[in-house]
């Protein structure tokens, strides 16, 4: 009976050390995060969300279906975080506050999956305490790592945030079923089959990436159940299942091949030189894993050198021979060392997506949010294997590691809170990124600082000659400086002939236009802004992209409307449509018939715009209301007559 009683006193003390733990760990996470919950909305944030003003705000379902169904991010919408935004602002202009708290609070409730799922795993191969022990220290480890702090900090990135909690909620179903496979088989099966099925799918609708959810359970499966056999037919049955997804997308992406080269065209490297870098960037990335440093975080990558050959540069091809020994290692040791062979596995799994030959951008912290979890459970399983000296002084090197870690990711979340500071950390951490220089030109202009503006795009304009966009905002900062001369849109225009793609150029006709509508600088008028226009579309490079084109021919449609010209008008909103197919643009060509009269020839676009595609199988008809007011319209004035 005493000892009973001992071992439910040591199970209680032992709980609520537990507890006491996890709670110590949240506080320290929100310390460390505090000073980031002040910031205001940044970069990507802005596009993705300022559409929550779009029609005077999110006031009626169809304005909210609209918003949820919208995103381009991806080929799924990610409509599960776009609705998870709504929970925090339904307008434009709005407060950034509870969109960062919302992000902390999510990343508070991944690391709480963290700990459940390696108490799963390590509870495998260990007893109860000591999982979850392991696990409580590996969760820590990963809600305080300073490599996450561009993704929690970040508001758009709340994406990935979801789509791996989504994740880990379905590794915690299959870790679930797993378990109870060889007791009660139909149990575990629906264990297996909601976490892919439902869990996937959520994963999925958030960004998608989460079509890994079946790889990492397949990882899990060979590694942590590798010597654990299924009676029958279970096993093959269960790695057929796992195996289906990835079968699928490997059959997607071969299917679409001929696409995703193209896209290629519109990158600075080709997928040779991307996939070759990403050797150099996985290796990085397992650096600042396993020895955390502030030096060279941030949201700026487009510095990061692109590798033209394996020996150009030679770090390339000594990375990818580590990474040969990395794999070959975790592939041998897979029955031997599952917990090792798990943490090598699980890291090049969660990479194999946005790593693979995908036109992607080459470098991006927050591909590291769910990868960061391998390695920590591999360095994490370590920890019994100490000898007794090193396991006595481990509570006091825990703690002095995670006291570390914490004032690096507190010292990465203070600029997130101030925008100046954040621009000054980026100048220094990324001096040769092109991005980070303009966005200290966007800073200068939104403070009317159009001269300091003036001077940073004239030396980048030096600096990356082939620049595109850095030509158009030198083109409409003399514009408003009053300092424009012709030889200077001339010379402007030749270039832009034969430039490099680049997509931010179309975010410059807006402005340029509104300076030539209103004749600003004087040489800058409707006549040489088109002809600017004109000479993109003979850029072969620039017309590669759908989305280049097609904004265009929508502005060309403006410059002739403004010209009173309405059908050459009309003709090119339609070539912006065969372009890129938005209901808006069939919605103005409507309004710009029936402000013309021409009820007939509206009635025709309603027609057409009634047969305009959805963006996704799923989306709403969001724009009905819209139609049947135009409509209403036409109708009153067919019935007018002449």
């Amino acid at each position: 009976m005493q000892i009973l009683k001992n071992v439910s006193l040591h199970s209680h003390h032992h709980l609520i050390g537990i507890v006491a733990g996890i709670t110590f760990a949240f506080l320290l996470t929100v310390m460390c995060y505090w000073p980031s919950l002040s910031g205001p909305f940044l970069f990507d944030d802005i596009p993705n969300l300022e559409i929550l003003g779009d029609r005077g705000g999110l006031t009626t379902t169809d304005k909210y279906l609209e918003f949820i169904m919208s995103a381009q991010a991806g080929p799924l919408g990610r409509p599960l975080s776009l609705a998870s935004f709504t929970l925090d602002g339904q307008t434009w202009p709005t407060d950034p506050h509870p969109f960062r708290v919302t992000n902390l609070v999510i990343h508070l409730v991944n690391g709480l999956l963290v700990f459940m799922l390696t108490r799963l795993i390590f509870c495998t191969a260990h007893k109860r305490d000591t999982a979850e022990k392991l696990a409580l220290v590996c969760m820590t480890l990963w809600l305080l790592h300073p490599l996450l702090v561009s993704t929690t900090a970040y508001i758009i990135q709340r994406m990935t945030q979801l789509g791996s909690l989504f994740t880990l909620a379905g590794l915690l179903c299959y870790m679930h079923g797993r378990a109870s496979l060889l007791q009660k088989p139909r149990h575990g099966w629906a264990w297996i089959i909601a976490g892919m099925g439902f869990c996937g799918a959520l994963a999925l609708l958030s960004k998608e990436s989460g079509i890994l959810l079946p790889l990492f359970a397949l990882v899990i499966e060979l590694t942590i159940f590798g010597t654990s056999s299924l009676p029958g037919r279970q096993g093959p049955a269960l790695i057929a299942t796992l195996s289906a997804p990835l079968v699928a997308v490997i059959g997607y992406m071969a299917l679409n091949w001929p696409a995703t080269l193209l896209a290629f065209d519109l990158r600075p490297f080709t997928m040779e030189e991307r996939l070759l870098t990403q050797i150099v960037v996985l290796l990085d990335y397992l650096q600042q894993i396993i020895a955390p440093r502030l030096s060279g975080l941030g949201i700026f990558h487009d510095d990061f050198p692109i590798s033209r050959g394996l020996l150009e540069p030679i770090g390339t091809l000594v990375s990818g021979l580590v990474i040969a020994v990395l794999i070959f290692l975790a592939v041998k040791l897979r029955k031997t060392w599952p917990f090792i062979s798990l943490g090598l596995l699980w890291f090049f799994a969660a990479h194999s997506l946005e790593a693979g030959p995908i036109s992607l951008e080459l470098y991006f912290e927050h591909r590291n949010y769910l990868a960061l979890l391998g390695p920590l459970v591999l360095i994490c399983s370590l920890l019994p294997l100490l000898s007794d000296k090193l396991r006595r002084l481990l509570p006091l090197l825990l703690v002095l590691f995670i006291g570390m870690e914490g004032f690096l990711t507190w010292q990465a979340a203070i600029p997130w809170g101030n925008e100046n500071r954040l621009m000054q950390t980026t100048l220094v951490e990324h001096p040769d990124s092109l991005r980070a220089q303009q966005y200290v030109v966007n800073q200068h202009i939104i403070h009317n600082n159009y001269s300091d503006a003036l001077v940073v795009q004239e030396g980048l304009a030096v600096k990356f000659p082939e620049h595109t966009s850095t030509r158009l905002s030198i083109l409409n900062l003399r514009c408003i400086l009053k300092t424009l001369s012709v030889d200077q849109i001339s010379a402007t225009q030749q270039f832009v002939e034969n430039s490099a793609y680049d997509r931010q150029v179309i975010g410059f006709f807006g402005p340029l236009f509104a300076n030539a509508t209103a004749g600003n600088c004087g040489t800058l008028g409707l006549s040489e802004f088109h002809g600017l226009l004109d000479a993109l579309l003979r850029n072969p490079t620039m017309t590669k992209s759908a989305a280049l084109r097609g904004a265009v021919h929508y502005h060309k449609g403006f410059v002739f409307k403004s010209a009173g010209n309405l059908t050459p008008a009309i003709e090119q909103l339609n070539l912006s449509y065969a372009a890129k197919p938005e209901i808006d643009i069939r919605l103005r060509q409507i309004v710009w018939l029936l402000e013309a009269g021409n009820a007939g020839e509206a009635q025709r676009y309603i027609s057409l715009a009634q047969q305009h595609g959805k963006t996704h199988a799923w989306s709403a008809d969001y724009r009905a209301a819209d139609l049947e007011i135009l409509q209403q319209v036409v109708d009153k004035a067919l019935d007018s007559g002449p």
